[in-house]
């Protein structure tokens, strides 16, 4: 065998090795900067217009069936613990809401609103409403 084969098969498993304590995130958010959210992502800095939108968008789409004195038949089987204006709801249920809101309802999907998909810009709005807003 050639020398540089068995000192490739012979240092391998340390470079490997080395490798897995390289990038990648282990959860710490003590570095200072704004965090992830997990799914809801970054909050994008001047993003206050954007963040208004997609509060705005909660509250047109999601109060008919997610508001709290809403009970009973008329919540269309909302849960009655998630309430668009209730803010520790919107918060507690921040990555629920934005994953109901990208799969959408049209089509007999099992999303929401109910019957509709929202636009791509209207659930990015949503997503840095729930990254920016909701998590203060």
């Amino acid at each position: 065998m050639p020398v540089r084969t068995i000192l490739l098969l012979c240092f391998a498993p340390f470079a490997i090795g080395a490798l897995q304590g390289c990038g990648g995130d282990d959860g710490d958010s003590s570095s200072g900067g704004e965090t992830s959210g997990g799914s809801l992502g970054e909050c994008p800095p001047d993003s206050d217009a954007q963040a208004q939108a997609g509060y705005q968008a909660l509250q047109d789409q999601c109060v008919p069936c997610h508001l709290m004195d809403t009970k009973g038949p008329s919540r269309i089987g909302a849960p009655e613990d998630v309430n668009v204006d209730d803010p520790a709801s919107v918060t507690r249920e921040a990555e629920e809401i934005l994953a109901e809101i990208k799969i959408g309802g049209a089509n007999g999907a099992d999303g929401m609103p109910i019957g509709s998909k929202l636009s791509d810009d209207t659930v990015e709005s949503i997503r840095v409403f729930l990254a920016c807003d909701a998590a203060k």
